[in-house]
């Protein structure tokens, strides 16, 4: 997984091998290529790379240090626009030009990219850590003994001398009520995750840290005018085209389902890009590989099918628990093991991320009656997702959401940022990802909209069959097994069809449920969390919980296997922080 690591020194010793420890925490293959070493009097910092598009860091400019992870995808524009120059090679060149001509930060807001990056102002005696609008490129921090550290992954903490982790509650909490935690924080109670949209600042003489708001949510102002939908339909289709070719330089990509986010990346995947790779991952004759192939097939794509089964899903994601930083529950890895085939067949994965929330609004609650975010938009929002209770999730009812206009918003900085994103880690853990439903563009355009046009995928439904007929008029959409053409009146005269196919078991890609009472799952499963003397998770949870639930389980009285996946993560995170243990699976039981 890229990433950058650092500290700001005070007064100690010993801060190369401690640099060095923590960019070996987030080297996680041989081939990745280890960044300088940086330190001087005042900053330490470096980094660990699956590929060289930024170059060899840091970037330096009249005593400005710049690291960047991520990268920009109007890089053009920057160049052109505010920087009135093409020399600059690499996003992490831009960046510190950027910098130094228009030091208020203004620039930030015009970056269209998933990124996060350091910039040491050694002239200023700051430090300035950067994340993009959305957050989606995490970085993480933490202020020890007086001095700020930073990192791409959390674990990196645990190589600074005298910290010891502290297991935070909240996170405890909304872990097991979601699977991931909330807003900012972490496992450890002393490190937060960057917020979105900021400058976090360092004075290296106070030893103090300030953090600003440059982008929100609210800055999307709704649509003025009259609405033609026929020009909606065209202005939806141009952007969402330009944000797939924005993102198809490279040796590219994509992972493809049998939903209509991956599938319309594909159709929009511009004539001149080289022979496409397809991946799809699922159970054999899963309604996901069997769609994807067709769609595969009418785009004239390579298709490869990596097969989920009983017997390989559960090993490999001991590593997934390590790479996420416990931060994922382990039955929601989907496809980690495809993960190396996708790094035989690509340098950069398209992916559909979050289209269904974005375009599709798959989180839209139809039902409200106000314009602002209230208390129970969230809950009505996180109970499509979750079961909840409401006080595990009420404390998001903040300040920032109070003047927004959209759930959806909320929706995006929790579930997507913290829980879909820990997918994505996995995949960054090899190969470079790219999300074309995260570009400005599209993003600004389809929040100015009311949300009629989005809900149940209306516009996007239109816009797919305006401009991709041939991939959506007859290829069926997985979630409903018929083709999105179908009027409502043919889905009803089918309905007895289209509900054989929805319980037909062979439609999921995956069977969690089952597989979980099959070997290796199973003796996993009792090995870790009944028959380990030295369990760590019973310090948190209730041991005869647990195992009340796991013999219900097993005995087919209630399914259990979100509960138990979450204990399992849970207890491989601690032997894996607190006794170094479980890393490679199997192989240490």
């Amino acid at each position: 997984m890229p990433g950058i690591v650092g500290f700001t020194k005070g007064n100690r010793t010993n801060c190369i091998n401690t640099l060095k420890k923590m960019q070996c925490s987030i080297t996680h293959y041989d081939y990745y290529r280890k960044g300088k070493m940086f330190c001087d009097e005042y900053v330490c910092a470096t980094g660990s790379y699956i590929n060289t598009m930024q170059g060899d860091q840091p970037h330096i400019h009249s005593g400005v240090y710049v690291w960047l992870d991520g990268e920009f995808f109007n890089s053009n524009e920057l160049r052109e626009v505010f920087l009135e120059c093409s020399n600059y090679d690499t996003d992490a060149e831009i960046l510190i030009r950027l910098y130094k001509n228009y030091s208020d930060f203004s620039f930030l807001r015009k970056i269209d990219g998933l990124y996060s990056a350091i910039i040491y102002d050694k002239n200023k005696g700051k430090v300035y850590l950067i994340t993009d609008r959305y957050g989606l490129r995490h970085l993480y921090f933490m202020i020890y003994n007086g001095q700020l550290y930073w990192s791409s992954e959390v674990k990196s903490m645990l190589e600074i001398p005298g910290f010891g982790p502290k297991i935070n509650n909240e996170t405890l909490s909304e872990f097991f009520a979601l699977g991931y935690p909330l807003e900012n924080r972490t496992w450890f109670e002393q490190v937060e995750l960057l917020p979105s949209g900021t400058v976090t600042t360092w004075n290296l003489k106070t030893c103090t840290l300030e953090q600003n708001q440059y982008w929100w949510w609210n800055e999307i102002k709704p649509f003025k005018g009259n609405i033609d939908e026929n020009e909606i339909v065209e202005e939806l289709g141009n952007r969402f085209v330009q944000a797939v070719e924005k993102r198809s330089e490279g040796r590219i990509g994509l992972t493809l389902s049998g939903g209509l986010d991956s599938r319309a990346i594909l159709a929009a995947m511009p004539k001149y890009t080289d022979f496409i790779h397809a991946v799809t991952f699922g159970k054999r004759h899963s309604a996901d590989v069997q769609l994807a192939r067709r769609a595969a097939y009418v785009k004239g794509a390579k298709h490869h099918t990596v097969e989920l089964s009983g017997v390989n899903w559960i090993e490999p994601r001991f590593r997934g628990v390590w790479w996420t930083d416990g931060q994922l529950d382990l039955m929601h890895m989907h496809g980690i093991e495809a993960k190396s085939i996708i790094a035989n067949y690509m340098d950069i994965n398209l992916n559909g991320f979050a289209g269904d929330a974005i375009l599709g609004g798959s989180c839209l609650i139809n039902d409200r009656t106000s314009d602002i975010v209230s208390t129970e938009d969230i809950r009505k929002l996180f109970s499509y997702t979750s079961t909840a209770d409401f006080d595990v999730i009420s404390h998001l009812y903040l300040k920032q959401y109070k003047t927004l206009t959209k759930p959806d918003y909320v929706f995006l900085q929790n579930r997507v940022r913290r829980f879909t994103f820990s997918g994505t880690k996995i995949g960054l853990v090899t190969t470079e990802q790219r999300k074309p439903f995260y570009d400005n563009n599209l993003i600004e355009f389809i929040y100015s909209l009311p949300d009629t046009f989005r809900y149940k995928s209306y516009i996007y439904k239109k816009m797919l069959l305006r401009y991709f007929p041939l991939f959506f008029e007859k290829i069926p959409w997985q979630k409903t097994g018929v083709p999105i053409s179908w009027s409502t009146d043919k889905v009803n005269r089918n309905l007895n069809l289209i509900q054989n196919l929805k319980s037909n078991k062979t439609s999921n890609y995956t069977d969690y449920p089952a597989w979980i009472k099959q070997k290796p799952a199973k003796f996993i499963f009792e090995e870790i969390l009944l028959n380990n003397k030295n369990a760590l998770y019973e310090n948190f949870i209730s041991k005869e919980k647990v195992l009340r639930e796991w013999q219900a389980h097993i005995n087919n009285e209630k399914v259990y296997s979100i509960n138990l996946c979450r204990y399992l993560t849970f207890e491989i995170w601690l032997q894996q922080v607190y006794e170094k243990k479980y890393r490679e699976g199997l192989s240490a039981l």
